[in-house]
């Protein structure tokens, strides 16, 4: 099982070493992006290139003439096409989120899930990627934003397993303990 998980970063890892050779890294990772969102709404299109009956060269041509259609650089044509004749078009989500974490590390960037009350104002989203990016260390934070109906007011932002709560539920939860400590 630990050489299936390996293989997303392993494809990642090549596709972003050619890719910054060619100084394309962010461009190829809006491409894989694009590739993803074909191919997740596609249950067919994967189950058919991913059958062993079917040759190599044949599900390479398909996964070729669809990245073609969506006007894909060569280097993501071969990267699909090659996905394809190895049967890992199943993988693409888990590459996809792969090569978007190495082209963060090389920008040094940071990716932040936020939940808020209500939708953030562009000064607010600016004001709060910016803290965020010192408050995780000198790094450009990149805000992956969700309303949260259930919050009653402010924030709560994810970095991988930190959790940083500024919500007026988390404020109010902390002083409900201070002040049951204070009892007892």
């Amino acid at each position: 099982m630990r050489g299936r998980d390996a293989a997303p970063r392993r494809y990642a890892k090549a596709l972003f070493s050619l890719a910054k050779e060619q100084n394309n890294a962010e461009a190829v990772g809006r491409e894989l992006e694009t590739v993803i969102r074909v191919f997740d709404g596609n249950a067919e299109l994967i189950e058919s290139l991913s059958r062993p009956w079917s040759g190599a060269a044949v599900r390479r041509n398909v996964a070729a003439a669809i990245a073609a259609t969506l006007d894909l650089s060569k280097l993501m044509r071969d990267f699909v096409g090659l996905l394809a004749a190895r049967r890992r078009v199943d993988r693409l989500r888990e590459i996809g989120m792969a090569y978007r974490d190495l082209v963060d590390t090389e920008l040094g960037r940071v990716r932040v899930r936020v939940r808020t009350a209500v939708p953030l104002t562009d000064g607010e989203r600016a004001t709060l990627a910016a803290r965020l990016g010192r408050a995780v260390g000198p790094k450009q934070a990149s805000l992956e934003e969700a309303v949260d109906t259930n919050l009653l007011g402010g924030f709560i932002a994810e970095v991988g397993s930190l959790v940083l709560d500024g919500s007026l539920d988390g404020q109010l939860a902390r002083l409900r303990e201070r002040l049951a400590r204070g009892r007892g």
